[in-house]
Formats: C-alpha cells, sequence, structure tokens
C-alpha cells in the first residue's frame, strides 16, 4: 500500500490540521482539512479523490482546498474583529 493511501489521523494542533481517510476497500481516499477560528472553532473541508488518481492533480485540489478553507476562517475571524462587514 502506498503511504498516500494509508489511513492517517489529523493531529491535535491550534491551527491548522490534516487526515486521510481511505475506503474500506481502498478505492478512494477522503481527506479532511481542519482549521481553528479565533474562537478555537473547528471548521473542515473534505476532498475525496480515486486511489489511482495522479498525485499531481490531487496535491493542486488540495492547496486550493487549503486556501479556500484558509480565507473562509480568515474572513469569520475579520468579521468578529469588525474589520469587515
Amino acid at each position: 500500500m502506498s503511504r498516500h493511501i494509508a489511513r492517517r489521523a489529523p493531529k491535535e494542533t491550534i491551527g491548522f490540521a490534516w487526515g486521510r481517510f481511505p475506503t474500506v476497500y481502498g478505492s478512494a481516499i477522503t481527506w479532511r482539512l481542519y482549521r481553528r477560528d479565533h474562537r478555537r472553532a473547528l471548521h473542515m473541508h473534505a476532498e475525496t479523490f480515486f486511489a489511482n488518481e495522479d498525485r499531481t492533480v490531487v496535491a493542486g485540489r488540495l492547496r486550493r482546498a487549503r486556501r479556500y478553507l484558509r480565507e473562509k476562517v480568515d474572513d469569520i475571524d475579520l468579521v468578529a474583529m469588525g474589520v469587515a462587514a
């Protein structure tokens, strides 16, 4: 089994964390990205890929997903600070 297909539980961090969860038969892998806001509330974004998908495609989509989650949580923090509406 390839390392990028194996299960990986998310680490307990204050900021960003991620986990990898393959299906029972290993045909698909769900990556879950987590980020905490200023209240330490947890926000999640999930992306699912087939196991045989090209790793460069997976990496690109995960980068976009991480950026999306970061912007989403940053918007929440800015509204809480009263900087954005």
